[in-house]
């Protein structure tokens, strides 16, 4: 793929021939047509298309996060691009054709901004999760004022619950209602972004927890 910045006439953009002339983050690229393929695919290639596939799925419903979250670490891509390239390499296990996701290897944020110390989940009773951490505010860029953010994946439904605004580090703790998926398997995340949404930390894998099943209340007719 090439970069152009003007034609004869200007940005060149369609199809002739082979040449395809685009935009790509503002920028005019011109790159060849793709060749249809008739030799079948090895199996590192359908390995790599099943891994693509599987972090897709995965993330694609976490594309507003990612986006701000990677984007410390992203380079002429987007936070998502970034966050699917890392975890692709990173997060998955298996031998193919039995690959799944390795969930505490998975990041949902990534920077150099230093992580709170500490950092646990807990489940109360009415399926809120409750995360704790220690304020280590003045370690490195670290302040009192770097808001927390909690990603939690509910693995029966495929579904991301994500929150930006829950807490400040120097809280020390947060919770997030989760009563809505009672009884459901979830793998938790926590990080950190600093006040002007420009230093992010890597985030820290905080364990699977099971929601407690809501209570059911029998109402008798005597």
């Amino acid at each position: 793929m090439g970069k152009y910045y003007n034609g004869i006439n200007g940005p060149f953009t369609g199809k002739v021939g082979r040449a395809v002339g685009s935009t790509w983050k503002g920028i005019p690229v011109l790159r060849a047509a793709p060749m249809k393929r008739t030799k079948r695919f090895s199996e590192a290639e359908l390995r790599q298309q099943a891994k693509f596939r599987i972090m897709t799925r995965l993330l694609k419903m976490a594309t507003p996060l990612l986006d701000l979250t990677f984007r410390q670490a992203a380079v002429q891509m987007s936070g998502f691009n970034k966050a699917f390239s890392y975890n692709v390499k990173n997060a998955i296990t298996g031998e193919y054709p039995d690959l799944k996701i390795d969930f505490p290897m998975l990041l949902m944020g990534r920077g150099d901004l230093p992580n709170a110390g500490s950092p646990s989940v807990s489940c109360l009773p009415q399926g809120k999760l409750d995360f704790s951490w220690t304020d280590n505010s003045g370690k490195g860029k670290a302040l009192s004022t770097d808001k927390a953010f909690v990603a939690v994946y509910i693995e029966d439904g495929q579904k991301w619950e994500y929150d930006m605004n829950l807490a400040l580090r120097g809280d020390g703790a947060c919770s997030m209602d989760l009563s809505e998926h009672s009884g459901k398997s979830v793998q938790t995340y926590l990080g950190f972004i600093s006040n002007d949404d420009k230093d992010v930390t890597d985030t820290v894998y905080t364990g699977a927890v099971v929601l407690p099943e809501k209570n059911i209340v029998l109402l008798s007719n005597s």
